[in-house]
């Protein structure tokens, strides 16, 4: 299936044609990658000056609801942009902050692990504490490992592959990431259990889907979309994505967001 690249004229014009007739429009945004460009440090990893301006003018339209989804954790990515009317859900889902809710809410409960997924979990957690050249990040539910090479992430990749066969974790990889997560839950299931919150609290139905993301993690997230709109933000990958529709960079998200928010 040939990708569409949703800034070309007749694609934008019908998308916005789609969004002008939808009554509410749930809209579902990744982070790294897609608002803002990657950086050897996560925390400097801001978005995109003109891509926050559009964020803040979408969110005063009341037709539209924003959830931004992130393999972050929950804390961390709201210290990296905080927005008005704006649902927030981290560690791909694993917690969820509704805008109209108190507290973080944890939508997939673990079932008591077993003793060996426990123990292999751990073990790699100490190891990669030592590793000079692994950078672990520790996310409450799970680990990420950043590696400074797609070389060594292979190589760690195999051997990691082998050691949670059959536990109660399973893996993930990225960009130069391994992630180390339970098994059960993934960003699509976290997109509809949002979809589901909003509803209900908002009253509504009918709703448009948008979900724009860059990463395998968001893959989960477009196989629910069929009847939504996906973008993949490409990056420097190819094109192969369930997202039916794609934009180049984070540059090119911010020229789509300002044409939504009517400032082009």
């Amino acid at each position: 299936m040939n990708k569409k690249f949703i800034l070309a004229n007749k694609q934008l014009s019908k998308v916005k044609k789609r969004i002008e007739r939808a009554d509410d429009i749930l809209l579902f945004l990744d982070y790294d990658g897609t608002l803002a460009p990657f950086k050897a440090d996560p925390l400097s990893a801001f978005v995109l000056p003109e891509v926050e301006a559009s964020l803040k003018k979408l969110a005063e339209n009341k037709k539209i609801h924003m959830s931004l989804i992130s393999g972050r954790k929950l804390s961390e990515l709201k210290k990296m942009i905080d927005l008005n009317r704006c649902h927030y859900a981290g560690s791909h889902g694993l917690e969820i902050e509704m805008s109209f809710a108190d507290g973080i809410i944890i939508p997939h409960q673990n079932k008591e692990i077993d003793v060996l997924s426990k123990k292999n979990y751990q073990m790699t957690k100490e190891k990669y504490l030592k590793a000079v050249d692994v950078r672990l990040e520790d996310k409450n539910f799970g680990l990420a490992l950043h590696f400074d090479s797609e070389k060594k992430q292979a190589e760690a990749e195999k051997d990691l592959k082998a050691l949670f066969e059959n536990t109660a974790y399973h893996l993930l990889s990225g960009r130069e990431v391994i992630e180390i997560r339970p098994k059960g839950w993934d960003k699509g299931k976290a997109v509809n259990y949002i979809s589901d919150q909003i509803r209900e609290k908002s009253d509504i139905n009918e709703v448009l889907r948008i979900y724009i993301g860059d990463d395998r993690t968001d893959e989960d997230a477009f196989k629910v979309l069929k009847d939504g709109i996906t973008i993949y933000v490409q990056n420097e990958d190819d094109l192969n994505t369930e997202a039916e529709y794609y934009l180049r960079d984070p540059e090119d998200t911010a020229k789509l967001l300002k044409s939504l928010a009517g400032e082009s």
